[in-house]
């Protein structure tokens, strides 16, 4: 499904409860809506949004 679903950019397995992640692009919500519902036949759908990405930087303390 992942593969005909332009929406899904990509896909990651993961360890823990849930296997997958995929990560979606969708101009509306109503298509996420639709993408979500068409995932959820495969079994259960927790969805979370990104609210902010952060430029990709070394975690570090400043030195004093």
């Amino acid at each position: 499904m992942a593969s005909r679903t332009p929406e899904i950019v990509s896909t990651l397995r993961v360890t823990g409860e849930d296997c997958l992640i995929f990560e979606v692009h969708c101009p509306r919500s109503g298509r996420l809506e639709q993408v979500v519902d068409a995932l959820a036949r495969f079994g259960p759908v927790t969805t979370s949004l990104v609210l902010r990405a952060y430029p990709p930087e070394p975690l570090t303390t400043p030195a004093p």
